[in-house]
């Protein structure tokens, strides 16, 4: 209301301005014209100004959802697909402009996937307002929100059967060994070739248990019990219990323990993951065979504060077979190993544990000189970790 006022206020008087006055003004009104466009190029919402079929007016969100090149405007609709590389969006447009205001999600279009929600307004004196919005990300964060659903109920689907399975296998396990320790004692008979199959029964009852049980831990989200602790306390003792297996495979383990501030931790939990690194750490070195000498199997964990993150620090390297540059993406992925043996579990497991701790793992290899992996506690994060629980 206020500008009509002022635009018919000069008409009236525009025969009593003199040159000065009319160039003023008008460079005043093209300098609100030129702000008006500034604003509406900066929308995140293409806008289209129709009046009786003739495109006046797009913004430049609109010109890039609709592809437009080299067009000249006002120009009439229907002529519009020709400059566009989504002529299908403005022939839905031009095909609904006759009906009431409307807003309706365009399907994908033939040559991408994406999709556009389009909203119809009047706005008065004979002139239509398009709202067209790219929505493709909004419906792939749906999809992927349905796709981890779905994986979800799989996975509680596939923890109840696994859970059903360790039933029957603690029975084939406890039966395994009644049999074993009467054939120990002589109290049963058994032929060598019969002695073989328990052998076997025995060591594939125990593969398949762990299988499930790493799954398990897997597929199982845990609530956290954190508790206020000492990093490098808390590694002197999975060393003191993982001292037996070191010394078993002539390890030299050197330990470089600096001052770490406290932090929350769920210990069982993490404890299942550090573990599971040095078995990794002593496979690997196990599997390095170089010509002619023995294999040098050095063992290092270093701990430190890191300032950048905040973090309290992890580092456990080795000197084994090393990770190949095209598999060092996919060692957290489940079920993928290099081993002639293994669940594939085990890393996954550690970046399951690690996340849950809200912390990150880093790794860092070269092939036959060994790896290194980094996992990272934030110090700042902790005390969500109990206040969760």
């Amino acid at each position: 209301m206020g500008e009509n006022k002022f635009f018919d206020k000069i008409l009236e008087n525009i025969s009593r301005l003199d040159e000065d006055r009319i160039k003023s003004t008008l460079e005043s009104i093209e300098n609100e014209r030129r702000i008006f466009e500034k604003i509406l190029d900066n929308l995140d919402e293409g806008l289209i100004v129709i009046n009786l079929r003739q495109v006046f007016f797009l913004n430049q969100e609109a010109e890039r959802i609709l592809g437009l090149a080299r067009a000249r405007f006002p120009l009439k609709i229907d002529e519009l697909d020709k400059f566009s590389t989504r002529p299908e969006i403005i022939q839905f447009i031009a095909v609904n402009l006759k009906n009431q205001d409307f807003q309706t999600e365009l399907p994908e279009s033939k040559k991408e996937k994406r999709f556009y929600c389009l909203e119809k307004l009047s706005a008065g004196g004979g002139f239509t307002l398009i709202k067209i919005k790219d929505i493709t990300e909004n419906k792939k964060l749906e999809f992927q929100l349905k796709s981890l659903e779905s994986i979800s109920a799989l996975n509680t689907l596939a923890a109840g059967i696994a859970h059903e399975i360790k039933n029957p296998l603690t029975a084939i396990d406890l039966h395994t060994q009644i049999l074993k320790k009467g054939i120990e004692k002589k109290m049963i008979d058994a032929p060598e070739e019969v002695q073989n199959y328990i052998r076997i029964i025995d060591e594939e009852q125990k593969r398949l248990a762990k299988i499930v049980s790493d799954f398990l831990l897997a597929a199982r989200k845990r609530e956290l019990k954190a508790t206020f602790e000492d990093i490098n306390e808390f590694l002197a003792e999975i060393l003191e219990f993982f001292k037996p297996e070191i010394n078993e495979n002539s390890v030299e383990l050197i330990l470089e323990l600096h001052p770490v501030p406290k932090t929350f931790i769920d210990k069982d939990y993490l404890r299942q993951a550090i573990l599971n690194l040095l078995k990794n750490a002593i496979e690997a070195m196990n599997q390095k065979k170089l010509e002619n000498e023995t294999p040098l199997k050095i063992l290092k964990i270093t701990t430190f504060y890191d300032k950048s993150s905040d973090s309290a620090g992890i580092s456990i390297s080795d000197t084994g077979i090393g990770i190949e540059k095209g598999k060092m993406e996919k060692i957290f992925e489940p079920y993928f190993t290099t081993k002639n043996y293994g669940t594939g579990l085990g890393l996954t497991i550690v970046y399951k544990i690690i996340k849950e701790h809200e912390g990150e793992i880093k790794v860092e290899s070269e092939r036959g000189k060994g790896a290194c992996f980094t996992i990272y506690l934030p110090l700042h994060k902790g005390m969500r970790l109990i206040t969760k629980n």
